[in-house]
């Protein structure tokens, strides 16, 4: 009898190995799918995140300059690598309100690692984790206008006929970076 307890008391140790061993295997797989549908939500926002950005730069660079009333508006009235603003007469009342909707400008701060869309008085961050931000202006052939650290002047800009954007981001639970090149034509310039 002494033998079959001892047997019976192996038998249950084996066991009861053999079903930690199990979990344990188990607990690290969930963990390790955990880590991967992190991952990829993570590459997914990002994704996301640029997409917009770029949609959100399209949507305003072609419309920058709207003039139905003639009264030749400037489009583009600041350019810079780290900056950007647009304006258009929306309202068609021959003046561009500042306040508003019909001045838009965009931001790239490095220091705080963000792309913030500035529409009248009413700041929108697109993107957090921004590691890379900066517009690049092109003239009627297509070529890039050197743009100085303090921006395009009054002539520099008035030769701008698109906008560049190249915009990456590296959010933090994710290594690989998400990059992003957009140019965008102007519309209704000559």
């Amino acid at each position: 009898m002494s033998r079959r307890r001892g047997s019976a008391l192996l038998d249950l140790l084996v066991g009861s190995t053999l079903a930690l061993g199990i979990l344990a295997a188990t607990t690290g797989a969930i963990g390790v799918g955990g880590r991967l549908l992190l991952a990829g939500a993570a590459r997914g926002e990002a994704e996301d995140t640029a997409a917009m950005a770029v949609e959100a730069l399209a949507f305003d660079v072609r419309r920058a300059g709207w003039d139905p009333s003639a009264a030749g508006r400037t489009p583009v009235t600041e350019a810079a690598a780290d900056r950007l603003t647009v304006t258009a007469d929306l309202d068609a009342n021959g003046a561009v309100d500042a306040a508003s909707e019909e001045t838009v400008r965009w931001v790239c701060a490095a220091a705080l690692q963000r792309l913030s869309r500035v529409v009248g008085r009413q700041s929108l961050p697109l993107a957090d984790g921004v590691s890379r931000c900066a517009f690049r202006y092109l003239d009627a052939a297509g070529a890039a206008i050197a743009t100085p650290p303090a921006g395009l002047d009054a002539t520099g800009r008035a030769r701008v006929r698109a906008v560049g954007l190249d915009v990456t981001l590296v959010p933090t639970r994710l290594r690989a970076p998400v990059a992003r090149t957009a140019i965008v034509a102007l519309r209704g310039t000559p």
